[in-house]
C-alpha cells in the first residue's frame, strides 16, 4: 500500500512539473522524484533545472545522489533515432 505521504511527494511533483510549484516549494522526496521522472525522459542536469526551477547545480546533486548516469545531448540525440 503506498503511504500518505509517498502520494504527497508524487502529487507535489507532478505539481511542479505542471508549473503549478517550484523546486524550492517540494520536499526532498518529491524533488527526487521530479529529477528521477525527467532523467527517464532523456533530459540533461540543465533541461531538468529549467523545468523544475531549480540551479543545474541542484538537478547534478540529486542525480548523482539517485546514482544516475549524467545524459549528454549527444546521447539524448541517438536515443532519439535523430
Amino acid at each position: 500500500m503506498i503511504s500518505a505521504r509517498s502520494h504527497a511527494d508524487a502529487e507535489q511533483a507532478r505539481r511542479c512539473l505542471g508549473g503549478e510549484l517550484v523546486a524550492e516549494e517540494l520536499t526532498t522526496t518529491a524533488r527526487g522524484l521530479v529529477v528521477a521522472w525527467l532523467h527517464a525522459r532523456g533530459l540533461t542536469d540543465t533541461e531538468i533545472a529549467g523545468r523544475a526551477r531549480m540551479s543545474t547545480y541542484t538537478a547534478h546533486r540529486i542525480r548523482c545522489r539517485l546514482g544516475l548516469r549524467a545524459h549528454t545531448n549527444r546521447l539524448r540525440s541517438s536515443a532519439r533515432g535523430a
